[in-house]
């Protein structure tokens, strides 16, 4: 995959890994929120994402993608809309959202995101408590 400019807002120098569905998710919840519109993040995510909505290995790729984006916040809200879809938690993709946590100091979701490992029987690893 190439290093592309991400379209998300952030610093012009900023770099980050994302496929062309990624990009296109991140223009489209920049777009949502600069229109002041509320409109249904899981329409944007089923309509850029089909199929792939709950796979792993995307989810992952998004999430970390609007984080090095300079779009914590939005990256926590695509989590937590994905997480009404039945998306299947684990270390990995807590590991990436306590990490998003971190970078915009969003410390009580942070520890959210721990108390629903627990509840979800999700082992935290030497990562994630890195994060």
């Amino acid at each position: 995959q190439a290093s592309i400019t991400c379209p998300a807002g952030g610093p012009q120098n900023v770099h980050c890994h994302m496929d062309s569905v990624a990009q296109d998710v991140c223009r489209d919840v920049k777009a949502m929120r600069d229109r002041g519109r509320s409109e249904d993040l899981q329409l944007i995510l089923r309509r850029r994402m089909g199929d792939t909505l709950l796979d792993e290995g995307r989810v992952i790729q998004l999430l970390s993608g609007l984080a090095k984006a300079n779009e914590g916040k939005a990256s926590l809200d695509v989590l937590h809309c994905l997480q009404r879809c039945n998306l299947e938690m684990n270390v990995r993709i807590v590991t990436v959202s306590i990490s998003t946590c971190r970078k915009i100091s969003a410390w009580n979701q942070a520890l959210q995101l721990f108390r629903e490992m627990a509840d979800s029987r999700v082992e935290p690893s030497t990562i994630t408590y890195n994060a």
